[in-house]
């Protein structure tokens, strides 16, 4: 019996490693089939039309007294408002913001400043906001009108906002999915392989860009400039391989 202990001993070792030896390869095989994944991505994009328009602009006025700089101010918004009423802006459209009033130094030979108050500068801001988008694009064309007359307009270019993006992102998510449902499917029955269950979706941001655009961004792009735009969703899906 002692000569076969040594023996038993070995037999015991060897049934004990094949024993975690088929458990490493079952553990293996299950990875491995846990790991036999394909991801795709899929996109869908829609033509827009912008339903909503911001116009932001302002009116400045200098002179050597305050009273001088706003008594001009005054007569140029006064004629802004008569302007903005005359093509069709809305009393409830437009929002008129309050002074805004700077002093002006003068300098020193030397470039520095001396301290001297020179001036006043004064500006009046004031921002258009409708959903009549055609009527107030007009009117910012039609601006040009007060600046032939000597007022000094500062006009930014207007925005083109499009408000209704929220209900459009389900069903843009929906055409991005079955777009990368179709690409992994095509993949997939090339290499002979089955495509399984999905595994994992990941949205990407969406991009507003003016039509027919390639600029994309991590972050996402919302372009304003353009009446007409695109809207692009990004999905990655993952999914099980049978």
């Amino acid at each position: 019996m002692r000569e076969r202990l040594p023996q038993l001993i070995g037999l015991t070792l060897l049934a004990l490693a094949l024993f975690v030896g088929l458990l490493a390869l079952a553990s293996g095989i299950r990875d491995r089939g846990r790991n036999d994944t394909i991801s795709v991505t899929g996109s869908a994009r829609h033509p827009i039309v912008s339903d909503y328009i911001v116009w932001d602009a302002s009116v400045q006025s200098q002179q050597a007294t305050p009273a001088a700089a706003l008594t001009e101010l005054d007569r140029w918004t006064d004629r802004i408002k008569s302007f903005l009423t005359e093509e069709g802006a809305q009393a409830g459209e437009i929002v008129f913001q309050p002074i805004f009033t700077e002093t002006i130094t003068g300098q020193n030979p030397d470039g520095s400043q001396s301290g001297q108050i020179v001036g006043y500068r004064l500006t009046r801001s004031f921002e258009l906001r409708s959903a009549r988008v055609s009527e107030i694009a007009a009117l910012v064309e039609a601006s040009s009108k007060l600046l032939s007359e000597g007022i000094p307009l500062n006009a930014q270019p207007p925005q083109y906002i499009f408000t209704k993006l929220p209900s459009l992102r389900p069903q843009l998510l929906a055409e991005a999915t079955r777009d990368a449902l179709k690409r992994a499917q095509i993949l997939v029955q090339s290499t002979g392989a089955k495509l399984g269950k999905l595994r994992a979706v990941n949205v990407g941001v969406f991009q507003v860009t003016a039509p027919n655009s390639t600029d994309v961004s991590d972050y996402g792009i919302y372009d304003t400039s353009t009446l007409r735009k695109d809207v692009t969703a990004v999905v990655n899906v993952t999914f099980a391989l049978g």
